[in-house]
C-alpha cells in the first residue's frame, strides 16, 4: 500500500483520476486499512474536480469491515441527499470486501481558510491511528495551538458573516437530513467569488465533504481545530454529539474570523469586549456565546439560529457603515 502522490494517475470507482496534491493519508496502527482522501480531477469523458475518500483493507476483520460501513454509509446519503444546494453531489462509488472509494463533486472555489483564515500551521501526513472500528472513520489529529490574525475589516467581518450563515444554512439541511458533519473546518468549507469580494452579493457556500455524517461517534473524533468539547469527552456526554457539535464548530471558526484569536475554551471573550475595528451587534455576541457554551444543552438547539444571528449581523454592519 504505498503512499499516493499529487500528479499521479490512478483509478478509482472506475474513473480516472489525476491526483490534485498529496492526499491525506491515516494508517491503522496495526496495519489492517489506510484512508486516503483529497482532491482529484476526471480525466475521463467528462472532466471535473472531485473529492474523493478511499479505503483499502489488507487483513479484513471487524475493524476494517466497520470503516467501510462508513463509506457505505456516505454513498448512501449523498445518493439521497447530494442534490441539495450546498452539499456534496456524488460522482461514483464502489464497495467490495478489500476497498471502499467514495467521488463527490468539488464545487469551484476559495475555501474560507483561503479567504478569511486562519493560515493553516504544517501540513497533513499520513500516521498511524488506534485500531478501533469508529477511529478509522473518525480521524484525529493533533492539537495545535491556534493561530493569532489581524482581526478584519468592516467589509470582511459582513462577508465572513453572510459566508457563516451560509454554511449554517447548508449545515441545517444536512441535520433535516438525520446527520451533522462534525468536522467542520475551514478548509470544509467552499466559498465563491462573490461570497468574500461583493458583500452584498447572494451567498450559497458548499460543504468540500459529508465530514463525519454517517460515521459511529467516538471520543476523540474529528479534526482538532475547533473540536467540540463533547469529542473528546464521549463518556460524558455521549449522544449529545451531533447537531449541536457543528454549532459549536461553526461559531468556532467565525468567532476566530472576526476576533483574530480562537475563542478560549470555557471562557470566550465577548466579541464587544474585544479592540476591534467594527462595533459588534449585540444579538450577534450573545447568540455566539451561547453556542461555544461547553455543555451542548445550553447551546442553540437548531444551527438555523445561529445562522440567522449570521445574517442579521451582517445587515447591522453594513447598516452603521452607511
Amino acid at each position: 500500500m504505498a503512499g499516493r502522490r499529487g500528479g499521479e494517475t490512478v483509478r478509482l470507482a472506475g474513473r480516472t483520476c489525476l491526483l490534485e496534491g498529496d492526499p491525506t493519508e491515516r494508517l491503522c496502527s496495526d496495519g489492517s486499512w489506510v484512508l486516503r482522501e483529497g482532491t482529484a480531477s476526471l480525466v475521463d469523458a467528462a472532466p471535473r474536480h472531485v473529492w474523493y475518500r478511499q479505503v483499502l483493507v489488507r487483513r479484513p476483520g471487524d475493524r476494517a469491515s466497520a470503516l467501510l460501513a462508513t463509506v457505505d454509509g456516505q454513498l448512501r446519503l449523498l445518493a439521497e441527499i447530494g442534490e441539495r444546494s450546498g452539499l456534496p453531489t456524488l460522482v461514483a462509488g464502489q464497495l467490495t470486501a478489500t476497498e471502499g472509494v467514495l467521488l463527490s463533486t468539488l464545487p469551484p472555489g476559495r475555501t474560507w481558510r483561503d479567504v478569511f483564515g486562519p493560515p493553516a500551521i504544517g501540513r497533513a501526513r499520513a500516521h498511524p491511528v488506534p485500531a478501533r472500528p469508529a477511529a478509522a472513520a473518525g480521524p484525529t489529529c493533533r492539537a495545535e495551538p491556534p493561530a493569532r490574525m489581524a482581526p478584519p475589516n468592516r467589509s470582511t467581518a459582513i462577508a465572513l458573516l453572510r459566508a457563516a450563515a451560509g454554511a449554517g444554512d447548508v449545515l441545517a439541511d444536512l441535520h433535516e437530513a438525520g446527520h451533522s458533519h462534525r468536522a467542520m473546518t475551514p478548509d470544509a468549507v467552499l466559498l465563491s467569488t462573490a461570497s468574500w469580494s461583493r458583500p452584498a452579493a447572494p451567498v450559497t457556500p458548499a460543504l468540500r465533504d459529508l465530514g463525519l455524517a454517517a460515521v459511529a461517534r467516538q471520543a476523540g473524533e474529528g479534526p482538532a481545530e475547533y473540536r467540540a468539547p463533547e469529542q473528546e469527552r464521549l463518556g460524558l456526554h455521549g449522544p449529545r454529539i451531533g447537531s449541536r457539535t457543528d454549532v459549536f464548530r461553526l461559531a468556532a471558526m467565525a468567532y476566530h474570523g472576526l476576533a483574530g484569536v480562537a475563542p478560549i475554551r470555557g471562557w470566550p471573550a465577548p466579541l464587544r469586549g474585544c479592540c476591534l475595528p467594527f462595533c459588534v451587534p449585540q444579538t450577534l455576541d450573545e447568540v455566539l456565546l451561547r453556542a461555544l457554551d461547553l455543555d451542548p444543552a445550553r447551546r442553540p438547539a437548531r444551527i438555523r439560529v445561529l445562522a440567522d444571528a449570521f445574517r442579521l449581523g451582517a445587515y447591522q454592519l453594513a447598516r452603521a457603515g452607511r
